[in-house]
This record gives structure tokens, C-alpha cells and sequence, in this order.
């Protein structure tokens, strides 16, 4: 069974950039860990309460058995020693196989500082000599996903066809509906409508109905030539 663990800056992040993923992971018998850096609160129309119980109907609907929220900073997230550490031993913990987090370049402050702190959790993750809890663990697959608040998208490394999954993903999505509800603003797309126009894109980009796009932080190596045909 192989292990994955998705860095989210703010729940919802996970599920809007490649909902139909984990749902595909879950599927095939993967454990799907998403760690949430932040609770995402404050929000315009959230509290605490509701985005952890919102949280908690996404993980039901997609099948996510184990999510963890470091309780960061939301708006104010840093790349601090503090934090990389606390990132560090969640993955010396769970001694994952693959990693996930947020592409660069991205304009939200949170999810650059996402990105720096799971580069850096990744590569601490395996200090010998250390009093973190865990062992040392260096995770040799990173992928990153994309944000649906980008406005373009660069070519991806490979694109998941979630087809099958589409219908999950967008139930997921819509159990934030805290989330959902948009402040008005000029030319502003809804998160919903914006979902599945990227989904469509992809998906017709790789000869499918939907398709979630990732990029390889590292080349991908292929040893079973099956996979270029499959």
C-alpha cells in the first residue's frame, strides 16, 4: 500500500486542486493522509466551528480517513523554524511515499509560504541526531498540484484522469459551503464554475472528460513501459 500525504495551506485547497485524485487513491486501497497547515479562518462568511465540520463532510465523501490540522496562522503563514519542524515530524511520522503540496508561482502569501515550508520539511524530515518525534524519512516522489484561484497554467508534468471521480470531487467541494458563498467582485468566476472549466480543460488536454494536472518536482522515471500506453 503506498502512503501519500497532501499539504494544504487551507482546507478546501486539497479538494479543489485534485479532489478527484484522492478519490482515485482511495479507491485503488492508497492511504491518503491531507494535512492542513492552517484551520482557514478567519473567512468572510466562516467560523471555526463550521469549516471543521465542513472539513469533516468533505473527508466523508471523498473517504479520507486521517487529516490533521497544524492550527498555523491562517493569512499569516511564515516559513518559520517552528513551523518546518512541526511539518517535519508529521512526515518522519508517517513515512510517506509521495508528497503533494501547492505549485509556484502563486500569488496568495499562504501558499508561497506552503511551498517554503514543505521544501524545507521535506529535507529536515531526515536529520539523524534530532529530538523530533519519529524517524528519519526522506521522501524521494514530490508533486505539486495547482490552485484554482491561478488564472493561467503552465504545461504540467501529467494530468489524472478523474472522469470516474468528477461527481465526488464536486460534492466534496460543495461541503464548504462557507466557502461558496462569494464576496461580489468585477469578472469574478464562482469556485464551482471555475472548477469545472479547469477540469474540462485538462480532461480534453489528455483525451478526457476531466483531468486534474500536476507537476513533477523531479523527472519522472518509468520502469514498467506499460504505463506510457496505459
Amino acid at each position: 500500500m503506498k502512503t501519500t500525504l497532501i499539504i494544504a495551506p487551507h482546507p478546501d485547497d486539497a479538494e479543489l486542486a485534485m479532489g478527484g485524485t484522492i478519490a482515485k487513491m482511495l479507491d485503488i486501497g492508497w492511504n491518503v493522509i491531507v494535512v492542513d497547515l492552517t484551520d482557514g479562518e478567519p473567512t468572510p462568511f466562516g467560523s471555526k466551528k463550521m469549516r471543521a465540520k465542513e472539513t469533516s463532510q468533505a473527508n466523508h465523501v471523498l473517504g479520507i480517513k486521517k487529516r490533521i490540522c497544524l492550527d498555523m496562522p491562517n493569512r499569516y503563514l511564515q516559513n518559520t523554524l517552528k513551523n518546518r519542524r512541526k511539518l517535519a515530524e508529521i512526515i518522519r511520522l508517517n513515512q510517506p511515499d509521495l508528497l503533494f503540496g501547492p505549485v509556484m508561482p502563486d500569488w496568495h502569501p499562504d501558499h508561497v509560504a506552503a511551498a517554503e515550508l514543505i521544501n524545507g520539511a521535506r529535507f529536515e524530515a531526515k536529520f539523524c541526531k534530532t529530538k523530533m518525534a519519529g524517524n528519519p524519512h526522506w521522501i524521494s516522489l514530490q508533486y505539486g498540484y495547482f490552485s484554482i484561484h491561478r488564472l493561467w497554467y503552465e504545461k504540467p508534468s501529467f494530468i489524472v484522469d478523474v472522469t470516474a471521480y468528477w461527481d465526488k470531487k464536486i460534492n466534496a467541494i460543495k461541503a464548504y459551503r462557507s466557502q461558496l458563498k462569494n464576496i461580489s467582485m468585477p469578472n469574478h468566476i464562482p469556485f464551482l464554475e471555475k472548477t469545472e472549466i479547469v477540469g474540462r480543460y485538462f480532461g480534453q488536454c489528455s483525451e478526457n472528460k476531466y483531468g486534474e494536472p500536476f507537476v513533477g518536482c523531479q523527472p519522472l522515471s518509468i520502469k514498467n513501459l506499460e504505463l506510457l500506453i496505459d
